[in-house]
């Protein structure tokens, strides 16, 4: 009777080994599973603060009017990364009634911009192609998939300094600037970024995106 008491003893003390060392290793699994990544360029959980970094892909487009306008991927002068955008214009000279240019970020895809509007802005560096000036002669717009297009001009607190041939200037618009209420604007779908060109220039653009104005 001794030899059939000792077998499933054994059995059973193998089998609870067995089982301990099966929940460590669930125990274990669950933990690596669960943790979160850090992504840090999202803001409030919105994770399209990149509206152009170095590719002028099918994105962004410019006026057709090559006599008013013309815009060009360079790497004459980069603020980061390995290219620009080159942008030149004259819209009183050959009469173009408007010119602009656009950026539909994250692949075209309707953003919602609802939890960032509060505490952010967007963020681009200009350089002057040749001499120093003050006044950047566009205006800046945030169109949604409904076609309503909210603009706000440019103005000098705007900016971070002179723009000149030497180093990168920052723009900054804050979100809240636009008029998105008064223009009922439907913010849970964003379709673009948009610049209206005025008078004339000759820019260098690069390192545009939506930053934290939350200190």
């Amino acid at each position: 009777m001794k030899k059939h008491f000792v077998l499933p003893l054994l059995f059973l003390v193998a089998a609870c080994s067995t089982s301990k060392q099966s929940i460590v290793k669930m125990q274990s699994k669950e933990l690596y599973d669960t943790a979160d990544a850090v992504d840090t360029n999202a803001i409030n959980g919105f994770k399209n603060t990149i509206i152009y970094a170095d590719d002028m892909s099918s994105e962004i487009w410019v006026s057709p009017e090559k006599q008013c306008v013309t815009m060009e991927k360079t790497s004459q002068a980069t603020y980061s990364g390995d290219a620009s955008l080159h942008l030149k214009w004259d819209k009183v000279t050959n009469g173009c009634k408007w010119i602009g240019l656009g950026f539909g970020w994250s692949n075209w895809q309707p953003k919602d911009m609802n939890e960032v509007v509060a505490e952010s802005a967007i963020q681009m560096k200009v350089k002057s192609v040749k001499g120093t000036f003050s006044n950047l002669p566009v205006a800046f717009a945030i169109e949604d998939y409904t076609g309503v297009q909210s603009y706000y001009g440019f103005n000098s607190s705007l900016a971070s300094g002179l723009f000149n041939d030497q180093t990168w200037t920052t723009v900054s618009i804050p979100l809240k600037n636009f008029p998105f209420e008064r223009n009922d604007a439907d913010l849970g779908k964003v379709k673009q970024f948009m610049i209206q060109l005025e008078g004339d220039g000759d820019i260098y653009l690069d390192d545009i995106r939506i930053v934290s104005l939350v200190k």
